[in-house]
C-alpha cells in the first residue's frame, strides 16, 4: 500500500523513480498537532514546512491596530509553509497555527532545499503545488481588488463551502476583508 506522500508524488510526477520517492519520504516525518498549536511564530524564520494530511491551519498577521488579519486557511492535501521566509531565509510577520487537531508530514527547510537541488521528482512536486497555489492566490487577489464584499463572500461559498461549516466566522470575515458584523449581514441576506 502506498504512503500518503507516495500517492501525492505519483499524482504530480509522471513516472518518478523509486529512489526519488524513497529520498522524498526520508526527509518527512508524520507529526500530530493539537488545535491552536503554533507551527511558526510571527517575526521568526521558518525552520520547517509541512504537508497537511488531516486537519487545517491558518496563516495570519497582526496589523498595527492589533487586529488579526487572516492571510489564508490551509486544508488537508496542501503544503503549510511561510513561503516568503522559506525562500528568503528572513523573518516575516506571519504566524501559522492549527485550527483543529491535525496530522502532517513535516520536514526541515534545510532538508527541503537540499533535496530540491538533487531530486527531480521532488522538484516537480513542489513546482506543481506552488503553481496551483499561485493560481488560487491570484484568482483570490483579483477578486479582492475588484470585487465587492458580497462577491468575495459568494466566492468562498462557491469554492470553499466547508470553510463556513468548519471555522470560526471571525476567520472567514478576516480572510475576505470584512468585519464579523458585515459577514453576519451578508449571511442573513441569503
Amino acid at each position: 500500500m502506498q504512503s500518503p506522500l507516495e500517492t501525492l508524488i505519483r499524482a504530480s510526477v509522471k513516472e518518478p523513480l523509486q529512489e526519488e520517492i524513497n529520498a522524498i519520504e526520508d526527509i518527512f516525518t508524520i507529526r500530530d498537532f493539537k488545535k491552536g498549536e503554533v507551527f511558526k511564530k510571527s517575526d521568526t524564520i521558518s525552520k520547517e514546512m509541512a504537508f497537511i494530511l488531516k486537519g487545517s491551519a491558518r496563516s495570519y498577521m497582526i496589523n498595527p491596530k492589533g487586529d488579526e488579519i487572516t492571510n489564508s486557511i490551509i486544508q488537508k492535501n496542501h503544503f503549510l509553509a511561510d513561503l516568503i521566509s522559506v525562500r528568503s531565509n528572513e523573518a516575516t510577520p506571519f504566524t501559522l497555527h492549527f485550527l483543529e487537531d491535525s496530522s502532517a508530514l513535516v520536514t526541515s527547510v534545510t532538508a527541503h532545499k537540499k533535496l530540491l537541488e538533487t531530486n527531480l521528482a521532488y522538484n516537480i512536486l513542489i513546482r506543481e503545488h506552488l503553481a496551483d497555489e499561485a493560481m488560487r492566490y491570484s484568482k483570490r487577489q483579483l477578486l479582492f481588488l475588484t470585487g465587492t464584499a458580497k462577491e468575495r463572500y459568494e466566492f468562498i461559498i462557491r469554492n470553499y463551502p466547508q470553510l463556513l461549516k468548519e471555522f470560526p466566522l471571525k476567520y472567514i470575515a478576516s480572510l475576505i476583508g470584512i468585519t464579523p458584523t458585515q459577514l453576519s449581514r451578508l449571511r442573513n441576506k441569503k
